[in-house]
């Protein structure tokens, strides 16, 4: 028994677009005046067209017909009853190759009809093949990025997870040259080049891909695809997003690097200590002569001598915090005790820069758990970062906020200067890392380990102007 050539179709055009693209077989959507509407992904597939080639295109680009819309469905309307088997008709794909399928037409019932062209029979065959089940899941149902080239590189075929990376639709994709998916990205940082056909092989290789809206960290494999005869027809890219992995390691790397840092630290410090106690000692004693002396030239020298041991006792001290873990002695802490007690220091250098410093949450912080003379130093060093970084004018703004659904609370800390550059920021807690001239890029190291040491953590935002230090916390 044949099946109905003719049904009448109730809906909205909008449900009747979205409806096309969960038929299985190829479909299209056509007004009254003979101009494709919509089509789905697997007209694409058996055509070889884009979707921008046919999308307001008349339906004689696929279906050679002279006539209105209207004719051709009461023609063959007409054929069906006269003849009562299926109707075949024929079309043509964009090689200008003109076969003949059964064709089914349904009318949407409207002021303005939309005739749906369906070729129910086109993606039969193929359906039942095993490798087109297997792609069927390598482009739906699994998290690997898949792309197929053809040999004019076009893309024939592109999985869920892959059009993800390129912050775009399939459908968008689907059959497009990779010089329009890519319009205005030079060659070397696209995400597939045009090397690929020229025989390239990737296996395994680490690449890194931004679309408008997320960083990407990718393993690569690529490879060519060659008929019977040996000759070159398209190309594969496989992608495992390894994002999070990336994340995993980037973290274990900076632990060991910590920890080999404090091994040296732990090694050294007591060597170098022990030769800066003689000579402070000493250049004391020359600086109480030279001042009974009143010998002032030699007097602002040792100054500057003791100065100088001073700073490096100083950062002795910072590379013994990044030593191995200590028994951190948890105790009860009041915030509020804590900033009130180091305002005066961070007020005061805000003064020296012309600083305005605001503190909306003065007396109004939770009791949280840590270590009171640790936490002083990570709020003051973060602090005089901030202040440094705006230079002569700006707002440093204290304030905090609680995780109603965790256990922690945040200290935010936001400066309104000039923000980090992107390419850094994944960078600035890195031991020995730091923009300043005479940094020793171990503050903030210093600070995100206290900060751990006690179960929190430390994270920055800096989008558009300024840059918030947000200070994790247990609290109570």
């Amino acid at each position: 028994m044949s099946a109905p050539f003719s049904l009448h179709l109730v809906g909205s055009s909008g449900r009747l677009q979205r409806f096309i693209h969960q038929l299985p077989t190829a479909v299209l959507l056509v007004n009254q005046s003979g101009s494709i509407v919509e089509v789905n992904e697997q007209l694409l597939r058996v055509t070889g067209y884009s979707r921008d080639q046919l999308i307001k295109q008349p339906v004689a680009t696929i279906l050679p017909y002279q006539g209105s819309m209207e004719q051709m469905y009461e023609e063959l309307l007409q054929r069906e009853e006269e003849t009562g088997t299926n109707v075949e008709v024929e079309w043509r794909d964009k090689q200008g190759k003109s076969r003949k399928t059964p064709v089914m037409i349904l009318v949407q019932q409207a002021e303005n009809p939309l005739y749906l062209v369906h070729f129910y029979q086109l993606a039969k065959e193929t359906d039942q093949v095993l490798s087109q089940r297997l792609m069927t899941k390598l482009t739906h149902d699994t998290s690997m990025g898949l792309f197929i080239l053809d040999e004019h590189l076009r893309i024939i075929e592109a999985s869920q997870p892959a059009c993800r990376l390129l912050g775009m639709e399939r459908l968008h994709v689907i059959n497009k040259h990779v010089d329009e998916v890519f319009n205005g990205i030079p060659e070397p940082h696209r995400l597939i080049k045009k090397e690929l056909l020229d025989g390239v092989k990737l296996q395994n290789v680490a690449m890194s891909w931004s679309n408008d809206n997320q960083r990407y960290e990718l393993i690569v494999d690529a490879n060519t695809l060659q008929d019977e005869s040996g000759k070159t027809v398209g190309a594969f890219i496989l992608f495992k997003d390894i994002t999070n992995l990336r994340s995993i390691e980037q973290k274990i790397e900076r632990n060991e690097r910590l920890a080999m840092i404090g091994q040296i630290a732990a090694g050294t410090a007591h060597e170098i200590r022990n030769p800066l106690t003689s000579i402070k000692g000493f250049l004391q004693m020359f600086l109480k002569s030279f001042t009974d002396s009143g010998m002032d030239r030699e007097k602002t020298y040792t100054e500057i001598m003791l100065t100088e041991i001073n700073r490096i006792n100083s950062l002795v001290s910072e590379f013994l915090l990044l030593s191995k873990p200590r028994d951190v002695q948890y105790a009860m802490v009041d915030l509020n005790t804590v900033f009130e007690e180091i305002m005066p220091i961070v007020e005061s250098q805000a003064l020296l820069y012309g600083i305005e410093v605001q503190f909306p949450s003065r007396g109004k912080l939770p009791m949280v758990v840590g270590d009171t003379e640790l936490l002083k130093q990570v709020f003051i060093n973060i602090c005089k970062n901030g202040i440094e970084a705006m230079g002569e004018q700006g707002t440093l703004q204290i304030s905090h906020h609680l995780d109603e659904d965790g256990d922690k609370m945040s200290i935010d800390i936001h400066d309104t200067g000039p923000g980090i550059p992107l390419y850094i920021i994944d960078k600035i807690f890195d031991p020995f890392f730091t923009t300043k001239e005479e940094g020793t890029g171990l503050g903030l190291s210093v600070c995100q380990k206290i900060i751990h040491d006690i179960g929190g953590q430390i994270r920055v935002s800096s989008k558009g102007y300024g840059t918030t230090f947000h200070i994790m916390l247990p609290y109570l």
